[in-house]
């Protein structure tokens, strides 16, 4: 018996095979943040999530990259995304599919969605986020290269709640907005993080930019963060859930050129 387990355990082995300035804060609490990611998904099972990206501006396709672009988790199969501000009817505004954030996709799929219509957009291997992008000027008048936008919603499924943008240069002051990004449903954890980085071009050769990013809480801040270079902040919310944002804004009176943020959403 021996010899013929002997015999059946030889014949049954197999070779193995290769595997495929100072910043300035005004509440506590620590703002040291790793780099964020788009890859590499949180283990756990997909969510349903709405990411709302309020008061973001447009530019005209007369800058040399104007489109805002955001970037999802790894694995996410397809986004819906809804744009509301849009003119109608709509000639100049598109959403497209995005797979990084310094430059557009060769060969995206586009479309222009009418104001309020929910455009789906495939992404997968196809893509990892979706851009929106003006071609052209909307109306008339001195206004007419920038386009204020009510809200972006941009509806996947994802085990991740991190996610990045790069928006279009924002302007020192009101004329800059103040974008800020929302995620529902509310993360169980309340933890959230954010980068902030930017480009500048002085004007006149000496004046200098500056940005803040904040915590919100029913819309009042509950941390800020502002500094000269890149801003972050971090931390848990705590209770965790309610109405959570994070919102960022340029302080200086420099234009924020290619700003990017990168976001774990509370």
């Amino acid at each position: 018996m021996v010899v013929a387990v002997s015999v059946v355990l030889a014949g049954c082995g197999g070779g193995g095979g290769d595997g495929d300035g100072e910043p300035t804060v005004t509440t506590a609490g620590a703002t040291t943040i790793p780099v964020l990611t788009t890859v590499g998904a949180a283990a756990g099972p997909a969510t349903e999530l709405t990411l709302r990206i309020t008061d973001v501006r447009l530019v005209n396709s007369e800058e040399s990259d104007n489109g805002v672009r955001i970037l999802l988790p790894a694995g996410v199969a397809s986004a819906s995304v809804t744009v509301t501000g849009l003119p109608s009817p709509n000639r100049v505004v598109s959403v497209c599919q995005a797979r990084e954030l310094d430059r557009r996709q060769s060969g995206a799929a586009c479309r222009m969605p009418a104001n309020g219509e929910a455009a789906t957009v495939a992404l997968g291997s196809a893509a990892t986020g979706v851009e929106i992008v003006q071609v052209g000027v909307a109306g008339a008048g001195p206004e007419a290269n920038s386009l204020p936008l009510e809200e972006v919603v941009v509806r996947y499924a994802a085990s991740s709640r991190e996610v990045s943008a790069r928006l279009a240069q924002i302007a020192g002051g009101e004329a800059g907005g103040r974008p800020t990004f929302a995620m529902s449903p509310a993360g169980a954890s309340g933890a959230y993080r954010a980068k902030l980085s930017w480009t500048s071009i002085p004007v006149f050769g000496g004046t200098p930019s500056s940005a803040q990013v904040e915590l919100l809480r029913d819309g009042t801040a509950a941390q800020t963060q502002a500094a000269g270079a890149e801003v972050q902040i971090s931390g848990n919310a705590s209770p965790p859930g309610g109405n959570l944002a994070i919102r960022i804004q340029n302080t200086g009176t420099s234009a924020l050129v290619s700003p990017k943020v990168e976001l774990l959403l509370p």
